[in-house]
């Protein structure tokens, strides 16, 4: 034997002893069910209880046997494909005759495990569908692109807590709520379909220069205008400050949702409005890109210096000036309409309130992040989905990154903590 044919045979095993000794174990379980609800064999017993009803009448007692089925039952689990010999049992009041082991395992008329395809709909949403299938084959489990396509549709139609803010154990607060949308190719339409998003930012932790933040899932539309998500928002408690990043949709919404509440402009994205602004306003190149320059010095100076909310409102008032008396329309509105959301961040209340979270946002780079791993998933090739196959996607990549409830729930459910003990016995090969 080479080592080459010793390696050989302990892939093979690695691949089908789990899946086998899984048939067996459910086996022996099954053996002893029947046993137990019908009596020995060859000794039949009536009026014994049983853990499980008749699918016919309901009752839960009185079962005979009725024999084992010649083909077996195949299930393809998150081990591999397990094959098991099913023993049916025949209920004496009806003469319903079917497999208790199917009901005890709440696997009737289902060839696939709520695991594998939690397995299968996580690799998808970090892979396309046919490599997603080829990973999971190279570790056992039964995976092809369409059973992987399959999953993510089964398991998004599980997730229908998604986007629902009124969910029991969905988060009712979040201090900061930052909204974004993104587009994506999806649909008839040449430019897609809109992706909205609403993110709650309710803490950060690691270290100085390694700061990770926590996000909850508060909204989501897709392929529907900002007001849609009005219904959704409505239901969470109305945060310390809102992030936008100036659409006038975004602005509107969280103006009807939260009246209150104070509003931030991005940072980031209010220079990269400008720069279309003078853009509209037929402005030289070299011109506009300093003034673009030069704002963006402004926000770095506020931020480094650390200004009053007065003392910065007085060099943008300033920077705004310079803007109109070049006769450049769009931008100075631009700039006027901003001048009461650019600054917010520097108000004292509003910086004590979120001292715990390291300051207040400047900007709406926590949703961009999301946003970017989104589009890194869907965006392949020039590649169009339809707008249910985006919708499915999107959903359970956003739970599994919020660590949603509904996600959390799910998970939970599907990966107990192992409860059984088990022990390896290791062999000892003695060389002759």
């Amino acid at each position: 034997m080479t080592w080459s044919q010793l390696e050989a045979w302990a892939v093979a095993m690695r691949d089908e002893v789990p899946a086998a000794a899984v048939a067996a174990a459910v086996e022996e379980l099954q053996d002893r069910l029947i046993d137990r609800v019908c009596g020995p064999r060859w000794l039949p017993v009536w009026d014994l209880p049983a853990p499980f009803g008749c699918p016919g009448c309901g009752v839960m007692s009185d079962f005979a046997r009725k024999g084992k089925r010649t083909r077996p039952r195949r299930l393809d689990t998150a081990t591999g494909i397990v094959r098991i010999q099913l023993a049916n049992v025949g209920c004496r009041s009806c003469g319903r005759v079917f497999a208790p082991l199917l009901l005890l395992l709440d696997l009737s008329g289902r060839r696939r495990t709520d695991r594998l395809m939690v397995e299968l709909a996580e690799l998808a949403t970090q892979m396309s569908f046919a490599r997603a299938g080829a990973v999971a084959a190279q570790f056992g489990a039964p995976g092809t692109a369409g059973r992987a396509h399959s999953a993510v549709a089964d398991l998004a139609a599980m997730l229908d807590g998604v986007g629902c803010a009124d969910l029991p154990g969905a988060p009712g607060r979040a201090e900061v709520v930052i909204l974004d949308g993104t587009g994506m190719r999806a649909g008839r339409r040449r430019l897609g379909v809109d992706t909205n998003i609403a993110i709650g930012l309710t803490a950060r932790t690691g270290p100085r220069r390694r700061r990770r933040a926590t996000v909850n899932l508060l909204g989501l539309t897709l392929g529907q205008p900002w007001s849609a998500m009005a219904t959704q928002l409505r239901a969470v408690d109305p945060p310390a400050m809102v992030v936008v990043d100036g659409e006038l949709a975004i602005t509107r919404l969280a103006q009807d949702v939260w009246p209150d509440a104070p509003i931030q402009r991005c940072w980031w994205h209010l220079p990269r409005a400008l720069r279309w602004a003078l853009y509209a306003d037929k402005a030289p190149h070299p011109w506009a890109n300093a003034q673009r320059a030069g704002l963006v010095d402004l926000l770095h100076r506020v931020a480094r210096e650390r200004l009053t909310h007065a003392q910065a409102l007085d060099l943008y008032d300033a920077f705004v000036d310079t803007i109109t008396d070049a006769d450049h329309h769009a931008a100075a509105q631009l700039l006027t309409g901003a001048r009461d959301q650019v600054f917010t961040c520097l108000r004292p209340e509003l910086r004590q309130r979120l001292a715990p979270l390291g300051g207040p946002e400047l900007g709406s780079g926590v949703i961009e992040r999301v946003m970017r791993e989104l589009n890194a998933r869907t965006d392949i090739g020039g590649t169009r989905w339809s707008v249910e196959g985006l919708r499915d996607l999107v959903t359970i990549q956003l739970a599994r990154m919020t660590d949603h409830p509904a996600w959390t729930t799910l998970t939970q459910a599907l990966r107990p903590t192992n409860t059984i003990d088990f022990k390896i016995h290791t062999l000892k090969f003695n060389a002759a």
